[in-house]
């Protein structure tokens, strides 16, 4: 299996699939996860976790000369700002993927720099193309000396490495589908995130979107053929259930929260959510709205908010860690997340499992495992302005989708999610 990011260092959703799908499927199956940057707090229990960063390239692993990454490594169509997830302060100019023709090459990195590049803090960066081309190739080399039947791999960062496997082993390879490029861009037309995307999808045995909506996404896009794309959708952690379930006393001066948790992006549908809080506003004024999380947006939403006249009603929290998203959801009343293309959504199960009410977008994942939310296209804020009134207001509706969510919950598991992956996995082996 190969991952990019892992607990606990996390970036966005991926990280938390990844570890929830492989630590079930490592109770079925043997299986080894590479991913780039492994840190001391890792674990895979009853698997077996590789981790780049930890390799002796100097006394180790003999690169062959004769191996070719050339298809890999020409790019021509390179973004301005290549960050897959864009953190609002990088030094680097913000640039919403603005797309010029750059005939260029990515250097393979020399052995001494690969223990450098895999230890970087950013898991992506503006030189992601040359940590995608060092992971291939670390990647591939490891490979020789392994014994293993599928090739299971997360998100474009690591199908390059996934098709050369593929290519070199004649190994099935199954493409596990968290996020795609025309979720994150505009225009994709000349991503090469999008072209890697496309060219795994066709040489993938099987394709697993999280979602059915990611599987329409893929259909209306990229032309896979719609024979061999099965979803899968995420589970959630059900120890979590277990933890005490008290909310939060609210503060005497009666303030009620919405939370908006997630990365402050295009694909997040921030600018939507200030305006919902305009719409909201006219008619309640006891608000705040609680932003966790950073992103190339921020500095936008806060100047939009300052501009419609609501800024005083936001507060600001920048990224959380596991256990501050856990205070966060038990001091607020309601999750919201508005997003324009959302191929799951594994916060919005986090908010159910603390028994928050969920508003959401009609373009979301995550509503066909939890159908009992309040949805709308993600451009309608009246209607979300609507929904947050009267979950404000009307006890009785809250605390009946509340109800409905959790009985939801305890359905929803990485072990269920494990159990479909097998079913393939023994599909390709017969």
């Amino acid at each position: 299996m190969l991952g990019w990011e892992y607990p606990p260092k996390l970036t966005g959703g991926l990280g938390q699939a990844c570890y929830g799908i492989a630590s079930a499927l490592a109770e079925a199956v043997d299986l080894t996860l590479i991913i780039p940057k492994k840190e001391a707090a890792s674990r895979l229990s009853n698997g077996e976790l590789i981790g780049l960063n930890e390799l002796d390239y100097a006394d180790s692993y003999k690169i062959e000369k004769e191996y070719k990454y050339e298809s890999f490594a020409k790019v021509k169509y390179v973004p301005a700002y290549f960050d897959i997830y864009p953190v609002s302060n990088s030094n680097v100019p913000i640039v919403e993927y603005e797309e010029k023709v750059v005939e260029m090459e990515t250097k393979i990195p020399q052995k001494s720099k690969l223990k450098a590049i895999f230890n970087e803090e950013v898991n992506y960066g503006n030189n992601i193309r040359e940590k995608v081309m060092a992971y291939t190739k670390v990647v591939v080399e490891l490979a020789e000396s392994m014994d293993f039947d599928i090739i299971h791999a997360h998100d474009w960062i690591t199908f390059p490495a996934a098709m050369e496997l593929k290519r070199r082993f004649n190994k099935p390879f199954v493409a596990h589908i968290h996020s795609l490029e025309t979720d994150r861009v505009g225009d994709f037309s000349k991503s090469k995130v999008y072209e890697i995307e496309k060219s795994a999808m066709e040489a993938a045995n099987y394709v697993f979107p999280v979602s059915l909506y990611t599987r329409d996404c893929i259909q209306k896009y990229y032309q896979t053929d719609i024979e061999k794309v099965f979803p899968i959708h995420n589970g959630i952690d059900q120890q979590v259930s277990l933890l005490k379930k008290k909310r939060k006393k609210k503060a005497e001066s009666g303030i009620k929260k919405i939370l908006f948790l997630g990365r402050l992006t295009r694909q997040k549908g921030a600018s939507f959510l200030v305006e919902t809080a305009v719409q909201l506003l006219r008619k309640s004024d006891n608000i705040k709205f609680l932003i966790a999380g950073n992103g190339d947006r921020l500095r936008e939403i806060m100047h939009y908010a300052i501009q419609r006249g609501v800024r005083g009603y936001f507060e600001f929290h920048g990224f959380l860690d596991k256990q501050k998203v856990q205070e966060i959801m038990q001091e607020s009343d309601i999750y919201f997340m508005p997003s324009i293309s959302e191929p799951f959504g594994l916060s919005a199960l986090e908010a159910a499992q603390n028994q928050l009410p969920v508003i959401t977008s009609n373009q979301t994942g995550v509503t066909e495992v939890l159908p009992n939310v309040l949805k709308a296209d993600f451009w309608d804020t009246g209607k979300f302005a609507n929904y947050l009134y009267a979950l404000l207001n009307y006890k009785g509706l809250k605390k009946d989708l509340v109800k409905l969510n959790s009985e939801n919950i305890s359905e929803i598991t990485w072990t269920k999610s494990a159990e479909d992956i097998l079913f393939y996995y023994e599909k390709l082996l017969k």
